[in-house]
């Protein structure tokens, strides 16, 4: 019985012997073919060749339900568009005129002396007293307004901080400066004495003339600044093709100076009729060359926005900001000036005590800015809270992807600060204005 088994078993190796053997032949075969699509059918072939006898052919393995269930749609992936990286760099040059808010008259005399008396005479008590009137031609010496016009220019660069261009720094500066130059000016105080004897008699005793000259006046007015911004573009805002806000710091500076060359000269004539020795009348002298400086000084921080809006090669741009901080003020005045004093003397008339010359050599000396004109008073500081908005409408042409032409309408305002022609009619603080600048300007903008 053991013996049956053995047999069996040999018998059953042999079988599957043989038939591995003849599979291995087949698929060896299919190997030395040389052509792929050949050797590809060869084994396809051999694959679907009927099982050897005696041996159930296997069934090929059957998948679970997710290999052979139908194949989903595949959905469209949307390439990425790479970023384009374009100029990153910018410089704009601008240059043009400009006119400034003008400012108040300068005034050295602008209503004579108020008429005095009659003033009672200790010494003479036989008359009421002196009376004077007094008449000023002509009726106000004003030095002009500040000059109107002037000439400047800025300069501006930036740099985009990333390929995308979304965001900046930005910085300019700007100068303008506007000078004028006035004609001679002259004003005369005329003071006429009088003794009122009885109460309709009067009797001229002398006149005095106070004549002021203002020559070789010039005013000039320096307008500068600069500032420094980070600019960030918003993706998207209403219909226009770039939109950007900023936010930085700017300074502004408004320096005003005026400069005369000043003389007055007082003289004092008698009557013929009263009979006096001689000499009598006399002369006394000032002139010299005097200059009133105030300069304002500006810092804050500022924010804005810039829109643009493109129609193929021409644009349209503003540029919009606003600074608030402290307008820091200084008024100087320097100058020094020639004296000559007559020599005089005291004489009694019908008890009234006058003042005649006395001959000889007058006396000579220097002086400080003379109180007589509009220099009489000393240098003064302060510090006030000043807003400047400030900004652009600017018009373009891009000749290429790197150059353009632009004309431009620029504005500057400051809420407070010192103007030379204030401070001159004020001898105590800083008179506080306005102050506002406009001006047309053409210019060039690169890219790179």
């Amino acid at each position: 019985m053991r013996k049956m088994g053995m047999i069996s078993l040999a018998v059953l190796a042999s079988v599957v012997g043989c038939s591995s053997t003849a599979n291995a032949a087949s698929f060896s075969a299919c190997q030395s073919i040389t052509d792929p699509m050949q050797r590809l059918a060869c084994y396809d072939r051999v694959a679907k060749a009927p099982a050897a006898s005696g041996r159930t052919a296997t069934a090929p393995p059957t998948q679970g339900p997710v290999f052979n269930a139908t194949p989903a749609p595949t959905l469209p992936v949307k390439a990425l568009v790479p970023v384009v990286s374009g100029p990153r760099y910018w410089v704009e040059a601008e240059g043009g005129i400009y006119g400034f808010g003008k400012n108040l008259p300068i005034v050295a005399a602008t209503t004579p002396p108020a008429s005095t008396g009659p003033t009672f005479v200790p010494t003479s008590p036989g008359f009421i007293g002196l009376v004077s009137i007094s008449t000023v031609t002509p009726t106000a010496l004003t030095t002009g307004d500040p000059a109107s016009l002037g000439g400047g220019g800025s300069y501006r660069m930036g740099y985009w901080l990333d390929p995308a261009r979304t965001m900046a720094i930005d910085g300019s500066v700007f100068y303008v400066q506007g000078r004028s130059r006035l004609d001679p000016l002259t004003s005369t105080v005329v003071t006429n004495t009088f003794i009122n004897t009885t109460p309709d008699v009067f009797v001229g005793l002398f006149n005095d003339a106070t004549t002021t000259r203002l020559s070789e006046t010039a005013i000039t007015d320096k307008l500068y600044g600069a500032d420094t911004n980070l600019r960030m573009k918003l993706p998207q805002f209403a219909a226009f093709s770039n939109f950007d806000v900023l936010a930085g710091v700017r300074y502004v500076a408004l320096d005003e100076k005026l400069s005369s060359t000043i003389s007055s000269i007082l003289t004092r004539t008698y009557a013929t009729a009263l009979g006096l020795p001689q000499p009598t009348d006399f002369a006394n002298s000032i002139s010299g060359a005097d200059t009133f400086k105030i300069r304002n000084d500006f810092i804050g921080p500022q924010v804005g926005f810039n829109a643009e809006q493109h129609w193929g090669p021409y644009w349209v741009s503003s540029e919009d900001k606003l600074a608030v901080g402290a307008m820091i003020e200084h008024a100087s005045i320097s100058g020094v000036n020639v004296f000559n004093t007559a020599q005089t003397k005291q004489l009694i008339l019908a008890g009234i005590p006058i003042t005649v010359a006395a001959g000889g050599t007058p006396f000579t000396g220097l002086s400080n800015p003379p109180a007589f004109g509009v220099f009489g008073q000393g240098n003064r500081s302060t510090v006030a809270f000043a807003a400047v908005p400030n900004g652009n409408i600017k018009v373009g042409y891009d000749i290429n992807e790197m150059l353009s032409v632009t004309l431009a309408y620029n504005y500057l305002y400051m809420s407070s600060v010192g103007r030379v022609g204030d401070q001159a009619a004020s001898s105590t603080g800083i008179t506080q204005s306005g102050f506002f600048a406009q001006g047309v300007t053409l210019g060039a903008k690169a890219k790179f």
